[in-house]
Parts: structure tokens; sequence; C-alpha cells
């Protein structure tokens, strides 16, 4: 049985940023970047224990600068399942675990809830940096229960969810659902960490966040600076 928060409206009262996507701590990769900040988002690989059959796999997700996201993964993934989540085309993202479904559960409708990831440039060995490459704006933030079968029968519009496509229930799993018409996966990723993943003076600036970024856990925005993250964010991410 899904259970909705309860939701304030109007503009937004929270800016969470989370760490998501592959990166050599999970998955042994980073997503490319190109020279026009043009990148792919290459989410990390499945838990084999929890491959379903409504999976997605590295060979069917395209590549938007062309083939697949298997070519930008390591060779023993490019036959895998990909855990793609967040996922940009009904905007769901869930996590069971225990500090980021708290934060979650902190988010009501209109808030933002932005993803970063790393990227380094295309062929490159380099350490990479941080980058903004998505944001939902909140619609609804919602409990889900386990059920036998599994997915839950209500919970159709969440079934783009990679925790809803494994083969069992993941126990204490929240899922965010993103307004379709203002949530997006950026065209041009927009950076704010340096090589060493600390905020870069700009982010600290814009974002009003500060230091080292790599860690999984969220970072909210400062209440006073949420109103200039927001418009930054959504600027930048409208910019040709």
């Amino acid at each position: 049985m899904l259970q909705p928060t309860t939701f304030h409206h109007g503009r937004a009262t929270n800016v969470l940023f989370l760490r998501v996507g592959i990166d050599l701590g999970c998955g042994g990769a980073l997503g490319p970047v190109f020279p026009d900040d043009t990148f792919e988002y290459v989410p990390i690989p499945e838990n084999p224990d929890c491959v379903g059959p409504r999976s997605v796999y590295y060979r069917d997700l395209p590549a938007r600068h062309g083939g697949t996201l298997a070519q930008y993964v390591p060779s023993r993934y490019r036959e895998g399942a990909a855990h793609y989540d967040p996922e940009f085309e009904t905007f769901t993202y869930g996590d069971p675990t225990r500090n980021k479904r708290a934060q979650l559960l902190r988010l009501i409708e209109g808030d933002l809830l932005v993803f970063y990831v790393g990227l380094r440039p295309a062929g490159s060995r380099a350490t990479g940096r941080l980058y903004i490459i998505g944001y939902f704006t909140v619609a609804s933030v919602e409990n889900i229960n386990p059920t036998n079968p599994w997915p839950p029968a209500d919970a159709s519009h969440l079934m783009g969810n990679a925790h809803l496509r494994r083969n069992r229930p993941d126990h204490g799993l929240v899922v965010v659902c993103g307004q379709a018409r203002t949530s997006k996966l950026l065209d041009r990723a927009i950076p704010i960490s340096d090589e060493a993943q600390r905020a870069t003076p700009e982010t600290e600036k814009r974002l009003g966040i500060r230091g080292s970024l790599m860690r999984a856990i969220g970072r909210w925005a400062p209440s006073e600076r949420v109103a200039d993250a927001v418009n930054w964010i959504v600027q930048r991410g409208t910019a040709p």
C-alpha cells in the first residue's frame, strides 16, 4: 500500500543535493563529459541478486552520443543490468537506506531534488569532477510497503523505478516522484567541484554548500539560499 506524505503548496522550501550514478567505488568507472559540457548519465550496476524480469540492461539503454551505455562501463558489466535510478522518463528516484530515506521524507511538493554525478573527459583516466546533471521538482514522496506478490498492484505510476523493477522488495523504500513538466535531465552538466571533489567557490556562492561533496548522503541548501539556488540551477539548466 502506498502512503503519500502530506504536502504544502507553494515555492520550494528545500533543495536537496544527492550524488548518484556510476563511480570508481560502485561500478569502477565515471561517466563521460565532452568539451561542450554534454555528458552521459551512467547509472550504477544492479545487484545481481535483485535482477528481475523487468530489469533494464546497459546494452538496452541508449546513449545520447550514439550507441548504448554499455560502452561506458567496465567489460564485466556490459551485459549486466543497470540500477537506473533516478530515471528521467517517468521521473522517479527511490532509496530504502536509513539516512537517505529520512532525507527524502523531508521533501514536500514543489521542493527541488538535485542530482549530481562524477564525470571525467571521455577517454581520460583523470580523477574527474562532480557535476549537476538533472533535477526533479517534487510532486510526491511515497512510502512503499512490501507486498506479495511484488511489486504492489497500486504502484503502476512507479513501475519505471529501479527498485520496483527488482525481483524482491526493499524494506523501508521511499520513492520520490518528480513533476513531469518541471523535472529534467540536463543537456549540459553544471560543474560544482574541483578535482579533489570539493565545492568550488562558485558552488559555495550560488548554492550555499561547501567542503567535500564526495559523500553519498545528501546535502541541503541553507534555507536562506534556497530561492537563489533554485533560480541558478533552473537558469543554468535551460541555457543553450
